[in-house]
């Protein structure tokens, strides 16, 4: 008997229509299907607007609100939430209602050795992790990002696509990385700090900042 597995996807905006795109792919695949066992099937998205997905054509619904939301066997919830400081508390807000979360990790992923990824983490297509990883819980890596040998990712952060960690970098908790963003070897970056859009770090980045440019200086706290 083949038990059908439900994927819904938590935020219905843009980045939640790429996820469910590269879901499909993942699952057409096979790396989202065992066929002897069960199958996968992307149900449709948790959003508190219920009619995030009228415009668009070939789209599963809004099942739920956050605050409807209800947890039921063989439902598992993937997060397509970008922003660090929301995405930490609507998925706490998932977890007290007991969401089962997946991790996604895109079968184009190109994955070194010893790379740990914790739960609900989504890698997109095209991202290559190197060797001896860390990434934490419900970590965002957008498409064709690079992170290199010894890094550290810590929970809630998310890299927009084509970012560029290098080797013995320190996300702290929540950082935000804009599209093109990079870092250079051995730098840390503070928790819920905030790196522009084709920035280049190239020292310490504090706590709760801004920083933007070649190479990025802050420009707000």
């Amino acid at each position: 008997m083949i038990v059908q597995k439900n994927i819904v996807i938590l935020g219905a905006g843009g980045f939640g229509r790429e996820v469910h795109a590269w879901l499909l792919d993942w699952i057409a695949r096979g790396d989202g299907q065992q066929t002897q066992t069960h199958c996968w099937k992307v149900a449709g998205f948790i959003d508190d607007n219920a009619s995030a997905m009228d415009a668009f054509a070939n789209m599963p619904p809004v099942l739920s609100s956050i605050e409807d939301f209800v947890s039921v066997p063989n439902t598992f919830v993937v997060c397509a939430i970008a922003n660090p400081k929301v995405k930490k508390k609507v998925v706490g807000r998932m977890l007290d209602k007991g969401a089962q979360f997946l991790s996604m990790v895109h079968p184009t992923v190109v994955m070194g050795t010893n790379v740990r990824l914790g739960r609900g983490t989504v890698v997109c297509p095209l991202s290559m992790l190197s060797a001896d990883i860390s990434i934490g819980e419900f970590v965002t890596i957008n498409a064709t990002c690079t992170v290199g040998h010894d890094a550290k990712i810590s929970r809630f952060c998310t890299l927009s696509g084509h970012c560029d960690v290098t080797g013995g970098v320190v996300l702290e908790e929540g950082v935000f990385m804009g599209s093109h963003a990079a870092v250079v070897p051995n730098v840390t970056v503070g928790e819920y700090a905030v790196i522009g859009a084709s920035s280049l770090v190239v020292r310490k980045v504090q706590p709760g900042t801004t920083v933007f440019g070649v190479p990025a200086k802050r420009i707000s706290r």
